[in-house]
């Protein structure tokens, strides 16, 4: 984004939201440390603290100067500086944030970008800020509904300010609103769209936002499945090829977005094994496997061996808990001793 290099954060838990003295004009300010750009044959000034007023526009704001308030003034143009302090109350909802306690940042970032409307139009600054935050909180809670109405809230006046890579996650949490509510999506749609934003904006698509858009998908193909043909671990043959894509997009969303943001790539990988463990005579062959060897193993169809190896990784590898005698504890048991003996 054009702006990026002039406009940064500094977190300052002592400044930023402020009152002004005059006691007819209570109107809070933000504050920016700034640098003016030199003017032929003048050297550049030093810095010094502004009292942000207002930013409604896009790259453009108003400060207080005495008794007055200046015309708007375009950032970019103005400034070879331009840090803006981050207000207290931001300051906490991003530790309560970094500390990944999401029910509790999530209407804490909330409530502050409520009260930042006022400089929404400052690029990179601390209204985009707990936009971004609280729009990941909400992703990280699976709240794929909410994640989209923060999305739908952000101002459309100032969506200059959005960078390529909050395009795409907008976009991405638009589709995975879509395709994960009641009655789904038709999974062309989701198909033809994730393309599109790939295709549009493709080198800016991050790891994890391509897990987002591609468990998207999943999710498209997943709702053509009847849910009680999942619930018995049964489905029915005519939806074998949809319940085969919507696995192997499961598996790009887990795997490129594994490492970070886990909790979306430990929910795909949990419906890609549940998808294995329901496809088309699973069930029977796991009726008749017996005793687990690796003889037995290596003869199993591929559904088969792919359901209860993903079962034994999410327990023992991603640490998912699960009873003995649930299911994916059951699945997880037929991948003992299914590995041949080294020579």
């Amino acid at each position: 984004m054009k702006f990026r290099n002039i406009v940064t954060l500094a977190l300052a838990a002592t400044v930023g939201l402020a009152v002004q003295a005059d006691a007819q004009d209570k109107k809070p300010t933000l504050t920016a440390r700034v640098v003016k750009k030199a003017k032929d044959g003048e050297k550049a000034s030093k810095l010094v603290n502004l009292g942000i007023v207002s930013s409604t526009k896009a790259g453009y704001f108003t400060y207080q100067k005495d008794a007055d308030t200046t015309p708007e003034m375009n950032i970019e143009k103005t400034f070879s500086t331009f840090y803006v302090l981050t207000p207290p109350a931001l300051v906490e909802a991003m530790r309560t944030y970094a500390a990944e306690d999401f029910a509790a940042a999530r209407p804490a970032l909330h409530k502050v970008r409520k009260q930042l409307e006022n400089w929404r139009g400052i690029p990179e600054g601390p209204y985009l800020r707990a936009y971004r935050a609280e729009l990941e909180c909400a992703v990280r809670q699976l709240d794929f509904a909410g994640a989209a109405a923060v999305v739908n809230e952000f101002p459309g006046d100032v969506d200059k300010i959005l960078t390529p890579q909050d395009k795409v996650a907008s976009n991405a949490v638009k589709l995975l609103a879509a395709a994960t509510r009641e009655g789904g999506m038709d999974p062309a749609k989701i198909e033809e769209n994730v393309k599109a934003v790939i295709t549009k904006l493709g080198k800016n698509v991050t790891p994890i936002q391509y897990g987002w858009l591609h468990f998207a998908l999943g999710a498209a193909y997943q709702s053509t499945i009847p849910a009680d043909q999942l619930a018995s671990n049964a489905i029915a043959e005519e939806h074998k090829v949809n319940a085969g894509k919507a696995i192997d997009a499961y598996c790009v969303a887990g795997i490129s977005s594994h490492g970070a943001q886990m909790e979306l790539p430990l929910e795909a990988m949990k419906r890609a094994q549940l998808l294995l463990w329901s496809m088309p005579g699973v069930q029977a062959e796991v009726k008749a496997f017996g005793q687990p060897t690796p003889t037995k193993f290596k003869k199993a169809s591929q559904n088969f061996q792919d359901a209860v190896s993903l079962a034994y990784m999410l327990i023992h590898v991603y640490g998912v808990e699960a009873a003995d005698n649930s299911t994916l504890g059951k699945a997880a048991k037929l991948f003992q001793n299914t590995k041949a003996k080294k020579k």
